[in-house]
């Protein structure tokens, strides 16, 4: 009876190793796809607002970046950008020409935040 009893006990302690070299590669496997996961969802960009010039010469694209913790407002232009950190509720662009734009950001209860662009280009500069 005790070589019955010792085999079932190693058949079990087999078992258990057996199990337990794969769930470790499985619990990696899940985090490393629950990272890149997170990672591809948590930069995902939404386009708010865009603007062109009145003679289509320039464009502004406002969009919100769904940074972590906090999600950013992103203003691209001519090959650049201004960042910031409050989520407005009114987005207004205002061109003055086609070299140059305000870019009012309205939260409210709060004093608007008021961007001056200008694009490298601007023939009016150059006089």
């Amino acid at each position: 009876m005790d070589w019955n009893d010792d085999s079932v006990e190693l058949e079990k302690t087999k078992f258990s190793t057996k199990m337990g070299c794969l769930f470790i590669p499985v619990a990696l496997g899940i985090s490393v796809i629950s990272i890149v996961a997170w990672y591809v969802i948590s930069s995902q960009e939404t386009q708010l607002e865009i603007s062109h010039s009145p003679n289509q010469l320039n464009s502004i694209e406002i969009v919100k970046k769904h940074d972590f913790p906090d999600p950013t407002i992103r203003i691209y232009y001519d090959d650049k950008n201004v960042m910031k950190t409050r989520i407005p509720d009114k987005i207004t662009i205002e061109w003055k020409n086609d070299y140059q734009a305000i870019v009012t950001l309205t939260k409210q209860g709060r004093e608007p935040d008021v961007v001056e662009i200008e694009f490298a280009a601007n023939p009016d500069k150059e006089r």
